[in-house]
Formats: structure tokens, C-alpha cells, sequence
């Protein structure tokens, strides 16, 4: 089964009750209890071998990518983080040798407490236990959103697309994995604050599976189709260029683990923001969405094909 199987059985299994506005299927679930403005949870889990290698990478780059995944989730929702949740699975040889296991614990935590000085939540609580498998953490987080309800605001859903709407990108695609920016992205978090205090979003996402895996979720989340521009997408400098350009434009789609924002809004609000002089982080138009439920690409010859899903997508 693919994670997107697992995903679709549990939408449709698992009942949303209140105080739940949101369930299984957004970037974050959404509670929101009568009378009081909503919160969003995130979650995140990671493991040794898959997302990083321990043997390659720092423990303070791993703790810092465990919470920077989740922090890009809320910037797709909209929010800004309020408390972290840290549970670790630690392998049961690591006993073996006390001080360096210690050792690992606290530079995994100082990448940790770094990105929480810096965007200002508090670590409230977790769980340990030890396995005979790999390390693995995984991260809950809390967020709020960054314009209220009482302001006039309200949460970023995949839901929103509208066919019309222009679909704009942050940032670059490609490259992530080989170049290890993975690690060190920087969440869109102040991209997401500017672009709801200024403009009238209609969906938002990341970027993390890959833009061929992730865009389908927001078109088949809004009923839509889009079509794309080849032209358009921004291909990151880290994508091999001695490639040729049908390849680096499909490392631009498929590579994943880009943390990019991907949102949807009218061709006006578009141009708007495009003649920003202070728009925190630079912005692709890279396509438009349409009522036909299809998925395509416009190449550099004009004819539209039909875009293949390819990322990252667990086996499970």
C-alpha cells in the first residue's frame, strides 16, 4: 500500500466530530472549540536512513529538519508555531555506549531548541523509548493563525483552488536531497504571514513530496485540474546542469523536499504580488487552474501532455 492509499482509506473511515474542522487529508488538522479561534496541529516523523543519514549528517541538522518540516506545514496553514511535541525512538544498542549516546541527545536537542529560540515556541513535552530498529523522532506542533478570525483572516486550506486561479510557487524546485539543502531550508514562515496579511490566498501547500506529487493532492482537494507551464518553473541552481532540460525540468518536479509554498489565487492578486518590491522570497507563475480535472504541461512546443505523478511516496 502507498501512503496516499493509507491516506484515502482513513479520510474516508475516520469521522470528523467536533471540536475537528479539519481531519486527515490538509497540511494540519484544525480544532476549534465553540467560541474560540482555531488551532492547528501538525505532525511529522522522521527516520535514520530515510529522511537523513546519522552517519553522514550532524544530530543537531537532524533535529533541526524535524522541527523545519512541521514549520512548513503551518506555513502552508497559515500560522505560527505555539508549542512543540518531541518523541524519539532511540536504538537499544546506542545503550552500549552511555556517554556518546548522551552526547548525540543533547547536539539533536541544541538543533532543536534553535529553531524554537528563533520562531519563538516553547518544547512542552514528548516521549522516549528505545527499539531495536533506527532512531526515529517524530514532532507535534501547534500553531495559530497568523491573521484571526476577528481580524478578518481565516486558515489556508488545499480546498480553495478555483478554476481561473493562477498557481504561484516560492522559491526554486530541484536539488534538495543531492545538495543537502533539505537540511537546512528555511521555513516559509515569513512568506506565509506576508501573503495572508496582504492578499486573499484561496489554497496553500507545501512543497515536500515534489510539485507532481504534491499539486494533484490541492487539485483532487479542490475539484480541479491545472494546467502548467515548462517554461515557467523555477529550476533550482542545485539541479545537475549538465542534465538536459527535459531532466532537469522533471528533478525540478520530482525531486521533492523543496519546502516551497504552492497557492492558488485570481490572475489580479497575482499580478499584485508580482509588483511587490517587498515580497520576502521571489515567485513563479507557473500555471493556471481549470474546471477540467486534468493534470497537464504546456511544453516549449505548445502541446499539453498529461504530467505523470512522481516524488516521494512512502511504501508502507
Amino acid at each position: 500500500m502507498l501512503e496516499n492509499d493509507l491516506i484515502r482509506l482513513l479520510t474516508q473511515q475516520c469521522r470528523v466530530l467536533p471540536p475537528v474542522r479539519v481531519g486527515i487529508g490538509d497540511d494540519g488538522a484544525v480544532l476549534q472549540p465553540s467560541g474560540s479561534e482555531p488551532v492547528v496541529v501538525v505532525t511529522d516523523m522522521l527516520l535514520d536512513g530515510v529522511h537523513f543519514r546519522l552517519d553522514e549528517v550532524s544530530a543537531e541538522l537532524a533535529g533541526r529538519k524535524a522541527i523545519a518540516v512541521n514549520l512548513s506545514d503551518l506555513a502552508a496553514m497559515g500560522c505560527r508555531p505555539t508549542a512543540a511535541f518531541v518523541s524519539l525512538a532511540v536504538p537499544r544498542s546506542s545503550a552500549a555506549d552511555p556517554d556518546q549516546a548522551s552526547m548525540f541527545l543533547r547536539r539533536l536537542y541544541s538543533g532543536i531548541s534553535d529553531l524554537a529560540d528563533e520562531y519563538q515556541f516553547t518544547i512542552a513535552g514528548g516521549d522516549t523509548n528505545s527499539w531495536d530498529g533506527p532512531f526515529a523522532v517524530n514532532v507535534c506542533l501547534t500553531g495559530t493563525p497568523f491573521v484571526t478570525s476577528a481580524q478578518g483572516g481565516s486558515l489556508l486550506l488545499r480546498s480553495g483552488a478555483r478554476p481561473g486561479d493562477r498557481l504561484l510557487v516560492t522559491g526554486a524546485l530541484g536539488g534538495s536531497l543531492a545538495s543537502g539543502r533539505h537540511l537546512t531550508f528555511i521555513p516559509r514562515l515569513e512568506m506565509s504571514e506576508w501573503l495572508v496579511r496582504h492578499f486573499d490566498i484561496h489554497a496553500m501547500m507545501d512543497v515536500s513530496d515534489g510539485l507532481s506529487m504534491d499539486l494533484p493532492r490541492m487539485l483532487a482537494a479542490s475539484n480541479t485540474g491545472a494546467v502548467l507551464e515548462s517554461n515557467r518553473i523555477p529550476i533550482h541552481p542545485d539541479v545537475d546542469v549538465t542534465l538536459s532540460d527535459s531532466k532537469r525540468l522533471s528533478a525540478a518536479m520530482g525531486d521533492g523536499e523543496d519546502f516551497e509554498l504552492l497557492f492558488a489565487v485570481d490572475g489580479q492578486t497575482a499580478q499584485a504580488i508580482a509588483s511587490r518590491e517587498d515580497c520576502p522570497v521571489s515567485v513563479s507563475d507557473i500555471g493556471m487552474v481549470t474546471a477540467e480535472a486534468e493534470f497537464t504541461l504546456r511544453g516549449p512546443d505548445g502541446q499539453l501532455v498529461s504530467v505523470a505523478t512522481a516524488g516521494y511516496e512512502h511504501r508502507l
